[in-house]
């Protein structure tokens, strides 16, 4: 039988309805993750917004228009990673129409990941893997199911999500004033864990979109480098108080969406394009705490004017910190 014909009438996305399918079996499951960034990408869509003067993407017809044809390739169903390959990485089903009750990684975490922390995490992107990978553990292992189906909370962004993983889940015996290693004593919580323990990480700059053909689409493209900079913490707070922490630069500067409109990002010197990352690609080991002097006074670590291009958010001097001799 022709295949298009054996198909006709089907729906090939059954798990794009919350109230449907996928609901009959697991209601709990899809009522929550409705208000799943996940879902419904509201970090992508607020980190959008706030460049702008508008605060709902039904304001603007040119931002609504830019998240439609260009973020919401991010945007998963059930089906994008219990059946499926995420349609932003290949598509497909993984296993003909075999069912995973855990995802495997490296076909659906990577999928929409890879290009950085999903990547650093098994090593396909920088140096080395994670240490954690290495010992033969998942994306699963530090981050609960919540982390992906939700709690039904909304969430504005995945930095206020409840039960992030904290490297004290595993290694509670490593908090300031109760290390046997000294050197965790002594810098407290000036430093996130990833500041000594991190490799260098992918760092996306000057993002441009152009319309795909028949203008359906946004394509990206951006230069991307491999760096590793330390600078002061741009989101810091009770749960993450640290001073220094590992940035990462994202793509998006000024110009990114001017064939969409202009003048579509007028708080862009507001925001910082160099962001605090929680980079994936931990070792015990690395060559900024091999030695103090690895670190202290090794100024090419750690955020610097010359890092800083000429089309970089003005906010990015805010982040510029005071090397430690």
């Amino acid at each position: 039988m022709d295949k298009d014909a054996a198909h006709t009438g089907m729906q090939p996305y059954p798990s794009r309805d919350l109230q449907g399918i996928c609901y009959q079996c697991h209601a709990g499951v899809t009522d929550t993750f409705a208000d799943s960034i996940h879902y419904n990408l509201h970090g992508m869509q607020n980190g959008l917004m706030a460049f702008s003067h508008d605060s709902l993407l039904s304001d603007s017809p040119h931002h609504d228009e830019i998240f439609d044809k260009n973020c919401i390739a991010c945007h998963a169903t059930c089906g994008d990673c219990h059946v499926s390959r995420p349609k932003v990485f290949t598509g497909g089903l993984i296993d003909q129409h075999n069912f995973f009750g855990t995802p495997p990684m490296d076909q659906t975490c990577f999928g929409c990941h890879g290009a950085r922390n999903a990547g650093e995490f098994m090593g396909t992107v920088g140096f080395r893997g994670d240490v954690h990978f290495e010992m033969g553990m998942t994306c699963m292992d530090c981050h609960p199911v919540n982390n992906f189906h939700g709690t039904g909370e909304v969430n504005d962004s995945m930095w206020t999500k409840s039960e992030l993983p904290s490297c004290y889940d595993c290694h509670d015996d490593q908090r300031p004033g109760q290390s046997e290693l000294q050197v965790h004593n002594i810098h407290g919580d000036s430093l996130s864990c990833q500041v000594c323990h991190a490799q260098a990480n992918n760092n996306c700059f000057e993002c441009h979109v152009e319309y795909n053909e028949d203008q359906t689409g946004l394509g990206s493209t951006s230069t991307v480098r491999l760096m590793f900079r330390i600078g002061k913490n741009p989101i810091q707070s009770e749960s993450r108080p640290y001073e220094y922490v590992t940035l990462r630069h994202i793509p998006t500067y000024v110009d990114s969406f001017e064939v969409v409109g202009p003048d579509l990002l007028p708080n862009y010197d507001d925001i910082s394009n160099w962001k605090y990352s929680p980079t994936h690609n931990i070792q015990r080991i690395t060559f900024q705490n091999e030695s103090c002097d690895a670190c202290h006074g090794n100024e090419k670590i750690f955020l610097r004017e010359e890092d800083l291009l000429e089309s970089d958010s003005k906010a990015n001097w805010n982040l510029i910190p005071v090397v430690p001799q």
